[in-house]
């Protein structure tokens, strides 16, 4: 018992962590940073420059992302084998939310890391590149930058709405 104890503590705590950590970012960036930046233009590259390839932001939400859904899944396979099988599991309320929860979760990981922080890189790398070759964009870059900026928007609303529904179900499943 002790031993499953330290189980659910240990993984609870990284998924809580991880997940507090992820979705904070996830807003912060959505509906501050990114629209900010934007807004600002490329004087704002220098900040996001340094921000995603000194700092790794990017690559540290991902891993926050990875390690929170990683954990979450361990402890639904945790939890539905002492509901004693997936149809047990999945007759309950409290395991119908967390495996909607987990679902969710689950494809905000995958919006996050191939449209949000592909995204992201790219529209750095662009930046950089534009930078350097006097900072005005050619036609070509200029359009570019208009396609991956739209993306990201979209993607970041996305991975947004995606990890809101997650945390609802997962902090109301026990009330169903």
């Amino acid at each position: 018992m002790f031993a499953t104890q330290v189980f659910m503590l240990v993984f609870r705590f990284f998924h809580i962590v991880a997940g507090v950590l992820w979705v904070g970012s996830a807003f912060l960036f959505g509906v501050f940073i990114g629209p900010s930046a934007a807004e600002v233009g490329p004087s704002a590259g220098p900040l996001l420059h340094v921000a995603v390839k000194k700092r790794k932001v990017a690559k540290v939400i991902k891993g926050l992302s990875l390690v929170n859904v990683a954990a979450g899944w361990t402890l639904w396979w945790h939890d539905l084998g002492a509901y004693g099988g997936l149809s047990e599991w999945l007759g309950s309320s409290f395991g119908v939310g967390l495996t909607i929860g987990a679902v969710f979760a689950t494809a905000a990981l995958a919006v996050g890391w191939y449209g949000v922080g592909r995204n992201v890189e790219n529209l750095v790398d662009l930046g950089a590149e534009i930078g350097q070759g006097g900072g005005t964009p050619t036609p070509e870059q200029g359009a570019r930058m208009a396609s991956i900026s739209a993306d990201l928007e979209k993607f970041s609303k996305i991975d947004l709405v995606l990890l809101l529904v997650a945390v609802t179900m997962m902090s109301t499943a026990r009330y169903w």
